[in-house]
């Protein structure tokens, strides 16, 4: 057996402190389960190449307050042609949301069928501000359209971390 050198342990020791100073000056992160519901519509806007956004209400929890959409991309037969109607779309976003405590930034990827009046979206958590600087997480959006395809109603459920100095 061979014992460890004076310059090994006093490496080692280094190690050990840069990992304990670092943890201190770390930002831990307090995770948080959502589940609350949103409410909305969509309305012809200039910031969207597509000319079309989408706004809503957040009535309550963490995330109380509303929302903004401002819709970046689409593809017709949510981008399976040959496999899916024209009619069903896949879209992008760049979605924000707004509360007295500060702003959630978004990136959404969803799937729309106009005919089954349904959509579902992933939102990955992008930035934000206020209690929302430095959060991560992922967003799941659910719901229902009008028969027109203008209004929803749906849920929101995942995980939003935010770190300790929030």
């Amino acid at each position: 057996m061979q014992l460890a050198s004076g310059k090994s342990i006093w490496i080692l020791g280094c190690v050990l402190l840069g990992l304990l100073i670092g943890n201190q000056t770390s930002q831990a992160s307090e995770c948080k389960k959502i589940s609350t519901k949103l409410d909305g519509s969509t309305f012809p806007c200039a910031e969207s190449p597509g000319g079309l956004c989408a706004n809503g209400t957040i009535r309550s929890g963490i995330l109380k307050g509303t929302k903004l959409a401002v819709y970046t991309a689409a593809a017709p037969s949510a981008g399976l042609p040959g496999v899916e109607s024209p009619f069903v779309l896949s879209y992008t976003a760049d979605a924000v949301f707004t509360t007295k405590h500060g702003e959630l930034h978004l990136s959404q990827l969803g799937v729309s069928d106009p005919f089954q009046q349904v959509f579902t979206e992933l939102n990955r958590v992008v930035g934000g501000t206020g209690r929302f600087y430095q959060a991560s997480g992922i967003l799941f959006i659910s719901g229902t359209l009008s028969v027109d395809g203008t209004e929803f109603e749906s849920d929101i459920t995942g995980t939003l971390c935010l770190t300790d100095s929030n």
